[in-house]
């Protein structure tokens, strides 16, 4: 139980630490998320402006969106390799106090 405990705090660890900053092919944008998907962070280049602040708008939401997108795998991967290891831990055969064991399932 305390590999399991252990193993639960690991990843809300990692999925708290996850950041993940994306920049855009021309170098205008630069956008950071959270785990969470949550912008944490935004740098303008200096040609930011050249097209139109619709233009700009559009870009920074597309980083942005980038951003989260990779954010939301790397959360997915360490969730696909959490539920493999918890499976593998509850299957382990469990040690009494008396050191018998006892197969769980």
């Amino acid at each position: 139980m305390g590999r399991q405990r252990d193993l639960i705090q690991a990843l809300d660890q990692h999925c708290k630490s996850i950041s993940v900053r994306v920049t855009s092919r021309c170098k205008a944008v630069s956008v950071e998320v959270n785990g969470q998907g949550e912008m944490t962070g935004l740098w303008l280049g200096d040609n930011a402006y050249h097209n139109g602040s619709g233009a700009l708008a559009k870009l920074i939401v597309d980083t942005a969106a980038a951003a989260a997108k990779t954010a939301t795998d790397r959360q997915t991967y360490l969730i696909k390799e959490f539920t493999e290891r918890m499976t593998a831990l509850q299957r382990t055969p469990l040690t009494r106090s008396d050191g018998t064991t006892f197969q769980p399932g």
